[in-house]
């Protein structure tokens, strides 16, 4: 018999490995998509406004008649349903100010980019010559070597909008080639 049950959510700690921190994003993730009041501020695109006093409903608006009425919300309703989802993650994201979650975020991209930021889990052209750094340990197989070989290039692939490649912003994300992985196993 097959579960939909995730893994039970577990806090982030200080010492946290790009790979911990996406397996940790994806569990959150997808227990948060279970509750249907969430939905709507996990997809792409969905924001909000950092709440301040000027804007405590945060940008949102009563739903109107277009929408049909057992999903209609008033604005209030909707910030309250994103508070909760915020602090859900704040709970299990204690290594982060609660504020900058729960108030500041004006996404849920703003949240993980604060983590990544935290762990220095960033895409940068200047990030790539850290490469450099990745050797053997005593203490690894080889195999553990080129999973964090592949997960430091996986990493480094250029997501949309992001980075100039010959002065041009990709409009898509970046795949890893038969070639560069080639590279990494070289490497």
């Amino acid at each position: 018999m097959s579960s939909n049950r995730a893994l039970k959510q577990w806090c982030l700690s200080k010492n946290e490995t790009l790979t911990s921190f996406e397996s940790w994003k994806q569990n959150l993730l997808y227990t948060l998509s279970l509750d249907a009041n969430f939905v709507p501020f996990l997809g792409k695109g969905s924001s909000w406004l950092k709440k301040t006093r000027a804007s405590p409903l945060r940008g949102y608006t009563d739903d109107g008649e277009s929408v049909p009425a057992a999903r209609r919300r008033t604005a209030t309703q909707k910030v309250n349903m994103l508070k909760l989802m915020l602090g859900q993650i704040a709970n299990y994201c204690p290594i982060i100010s609660r504020n900058t979650i729960v108030k500041n975020s004006t996404c849920i991209g703003d949240i993980w980019q604060t983590i990544r930021l935290h762990f220095v889990f960033q895409t940068t052209g200047g990030h790539f010559l850290d490469l450099d750094d990745i050797h053997l340990n005593l203490d690894e197989h080889l195999e553990d070597l080129f999973q964090r070989l592949m997960t430091f290039v996986e990493d480094s692939l250029i997501k949309p909008h992001t980075l100039l490649h010959h002065g041009s912003v990709l409009g898509e994300e970046e795949e890893l080639s038969p070639t560069l992985e080639n590279f990494v196993i070289l490497t």
